[in-house]
Order: structure tokens, then sequence, then C-alpha cells
């Protein structure tokens, strides 16, 4: 419809803003949302790593602790040993299990270390010994036993840390660190300095980490000695050189390392590890990482909870602000509609007209192109009224609204200034151009018929126009109504149902 680009044009600032202003919500919520999110998952990803470094600080100052525990208990039965067999150097005692002074001796030893260490002896051919015990009778013969093989092999005063064994006399788990001596003592060749594992399993159970971690001691061809909590089925037993961690670390002394698929139960830990100096054994603490992660995963599952639900509360939000923008600009589009359509029919209103041709004329000027303005007028208005009422003369003007839209073109603007009488702005039309146009809407107008009845009745009217054109040099719009107006005038004195150049 001519006219409707002119009309699309009043809103389009306004359009153009609103959308602006939706589009700008959208994504600076989305940007937000993003930011928010990203940040939750560099800060889960960076707390993940440091919850696993302080871990991994936490097992390697334990492990420090358990190896100076662990030297500490050899040390200390070393010690035992070598006393004790100065003390047979010494004494020449005809029966060394009853005797007084060396049953006190070993008496102290398990009153220092609170029944952590006994001191038993064997004889060349594998009787065990208690002290104090029956002179007569051994308590055992432990000649199949590793511990008391490897003794006989080592040369003398070197200790022996032996695979632990389940005492056939006490039905403990031992751990048997053994000495051959330089030469025997009535029988007695092999001290012997059992550990109860008991006691050491329970010291090392109080301190792993909880619930999963572990405390253990290995010697270094892979073979458990001893592990908190207990592992019976693997003690004692070697595991595959793949298996030794301590190896697999590059065989520094000390050190970290996450494993996934630990040798004894097949957990994923982190294991922290430390050889003992002087020793063939390494000291392992681990712990389980699903453990260590824990309370890392549950603040990351309480923030994402909350972050869901702002994620929620700020689409709701960004969702009813786009609605209210979206509103407000369907009502401001109304308000400026309103304010420049002429409400009877849909033309440009006269305010819109005055604005409109001020900013015509300044074009014009510009570009020195032309530009002329018509004046249209309903011949014998009042007559209609009078006979047929006002709601007919409304339809009147509305067949007319369309009769002119139809003839003008899209760059034309049509607006009703009031009553019966309306205006026509034509840019880039000289006055010869403006007389065609106006009668070809002249006979339109007089060509229509116009329903103006329910039941069909229809009027003819005729129009009167006067056409002027404006100067680029110095003319307005005003002064262009006026001669428009006079040129109007003058086709009404001519009998009505004419175009007037003026």
């Amino acid at each position: 419809m001519p006219g409707t680009g002119e009309r699309m044009a009043v809103n389009v600032h306004s359009v153009r803003e609103n959308r602006r202003a939706i589009r700008n919500v959208g994504l600076l919520t989305a940007l937000f949302l993003i930011s928010l999110w990203g940040f939750f998952v560099y800060w889960a990803v960076s707390h993940r790593q440091e919850t696993i470094a302080t871990a991994e600080n936490s097992l390697s100052q334990m492990t420090h602790a358990v190896e100076q525990y662990v030297r500490n208990v050899v040390k200390m039965a070393e010690v035992f040993q070598a006393t004790a067999e100065r003390w047979l150097d010494e004494n020449d005692v005809t029966d060394p299990s009853t005797d007084p002074g060396l049953v006190s001796l070993i008496e102290d030893y398990r009153q220092r270390t609170s029944g952590l260490i006994d001191i038993r002896m064997i004889t060349a051919n594998g009787d065990l010994y208690y002290f104090p015990g029956d002179p007569t009778r051994p308590v055992d013969n432990v000649a199949d036993r590793e511990y008391f093989r490897a003794a006989m092999q080592a040369a003398p005063g070197v200790s022996h840390i032996g695979i632990p064994v389940v005492s056939r006399v006490s039905g403990k788990w031992r751990l048997p660190i053994t000495m051959r001596m330089a030469r025997p003592h009535h029988g007695l060749l092999v001290i012997n300095a059992s550990i109860d594992l008991s006691e050491m399993i329970g010291t090392f159970d109080s301190e792993r980490p909880k619930p999963n971690g572990s405390i253990s001691f290995w010697r270094e061809d892979g073979t458990l000695l001893v592990r908190a909590p207990h592992a019976e089925s693997a003690v004692g037993k070697p595991i595959s050189e793949k298996q030794l961690l301590w190896r697999a670390a590059g065989g520094e002394f000390s050190g970290s390392l996450r494993v996934e698929d630990t040798p004894i139960d097949g957990i994923e830990r982190l294991v922290s590890y430390k050889r003992l100096k002087g020793y063939p054994l390494v000291v392992l603490v681990t712990a389980a990482l699903n453990d260590t992660l824990e309370p890392w995963r549950r603040q990351v599952i309480m923030v994402s909870i909350a972050l869901f639900f702002v994620t929620i509360w700020g689409a709701l939000f960004s969702g009813q602000l786009i609605e209210a923008l979206r509103k407000l600009g369907e009502n401001t589009q109304e308000l400026e509609r309103l304010a420049t359509e002429d409400s009877l029919t849909g033309l440009f209103n006269r305010r819109y007209l005055m604005q409109t041709g001020a900013h015509e004329v300044a074009r014009m000027r510009r570009y020195g192109s032309p530009m002329a303005l018509m004046l249209l007028d309903v011949d014998n208005f009042k007559e209609i009224n009078d006979t047929w009422g006002h709601p007919v003369g409304d339809r009147v003007l509305l067949g007319l609204a369309r009769v002119m839209n139809a003839i003008v073109r899209d760059q034309d603007t049509v607006g009703r200034l009031g009553g019966e009488e309306f205006a026509i702005m034509l840019p880039e039309t000289d006055a010869e151009g403006a007389v065609v146009i106006a009668e070809r809407m002249r006979a339109a107008v007089q060509a229509a018929e116009m329903t103006v009845t329910e039941e069909g009745g229809a009027v003819r009217i005729t129009v009167s126009i006067g056409v002027t054109t404006l100067a680029p040099e110095n003319d307005s719009f005003d002064a262009a109504l006026v001669r428009a107006d006079k040129a109007l005038y003058r086709a009404k004195e001519s009998g009505r149902n004419c175009v007037v150049n003026g």
C-alpha cells in the first residue's frame, strides 16, 4: 500500500532501539551465565588440583613420620641383637636361656618397646628358645623358615629382615629380624628380634588416611611386610616388577605418584613413598583418590546446585525483562502510531504532516530536488453529513483514504489535515508531474463507488485539489501550504471536481 513505507519509517527507530535492548538483555544474560559457569568450571578444576596437591603434601609428611618410626624399630632390633651378642661374648654362662643377667636384659628390651620387640635365640639346627624358657626343650623348630635360612647364609653380624610369619606358638603375626652371631654360645647361633605386627599394624591403622587409605612397608624386592589395614593374603608375597611403584617413579629415595590400579586392592590411589637409606625397605602411605576428592565433590555439587538455581532465576528474570521490553516496545509503537496517525482514516495526522514537511523541505534544499504539495477537499461534504449522517460521512472519508493510497507512490506521504481536507507530499516531483498525479486521483475518486451502509448502500463523491511546487532556494512548507490552500480555494470557486495549480 502506498504510504506504508512512511508509516513504517515513523516507528523504525524505536523498533530498532527496542530490538537492540531485547538483544542486549539476552546477550548480557547469556554472557553472565556463561561467565558464571566458566568461572565455576575453572574453580572446580583448580580446586580439585589444589585438593590433590594438599593431600599429596600431607601424605609426604606422614610418609616421613612412618619412615622414621620404621627406621627406629629396625634400628632398635639391631641394637638389641648387637647388645645380646656382646653380653654373650662377655659372659660365659652355662645356660643362657635361664641366666638371670641375660633374661633381665631381654626383659628390659620388652619393656622398653612395650612388647613390640622380643628377643629369641635359635640353634644351628633351627631350635627356637624363648627367654626365660626351658633349657632342655625348644619351643619350636624353625629350620624351614625363610628368615632362619637367610640368616644362616648371611655373614655374621648382618641383620636380615625376613618375611612375616604366623607364630606356631602364639598364633600372632610376627616380623623376624635375624642375625647370625660370629660364634655359637652353648649351641645358640642366631638371634631373632621378633616384632609383634599386631602392635605395629594398630599404630599404622590409627594414623592412616580414612576410610580407604593405607600405610605399609615393603622390602625393595616387592615383598609386602606390614600393611594397615592388614592384608593377610598379600603379606609375605612378592609383587611383579611392573607393580614396584618406587621403581616406576624412577627409583628416587622418595616421591609421590598417582596409581590407577594399586597392587593390593586395585583402588586408584595417591601414593607417597620413601626408601630407607641403609635398609632394603620402602615405606608407602596412600590415600584413595575418591576419599581425597569427596569433600571437593560435595562442594562442587553444592555450588553447582546453587548455580543451577541462579541460572534458572537469571533465565526467568531475563525472560520477564525481555517480555517487559517487548510490551514496552509495542506500547511505544502504539503511542507513536497514535501520535502520528489519524484515528479515523489511518492516514498520517496534521502533526506528522507538519514535521515531515519541514524535513522534506530541508532535504529538497540539500539535494536541489523538486517537490510538490497537494491539498484535497471533498466537495459538498457537509451535505453528505446532513443527508446521511456523520457515520456515513466517516465511511466516505475511509473510502477516500483507500483511493488516495491506491494512487500515490511509495515515497509520497498522505495525511489528513482535518475534517474533509487532506494533504499529499510528493517528493522528487515537479509541477507537471504533480498535476498528472492530481488529475489521476481526482478521476479515481469520481469513478469510485463508496459503500457507506451495511446493506450495501453506496455514494459517489468528487474532490477539489490545489497543487503547488516548492522552490529549493528559499521556500518553506508553511508557505507551500498557503499557496496550495489558495489553489484549492480557486478549484472550489471554479465549480469543484477539478485541479488547480498554484
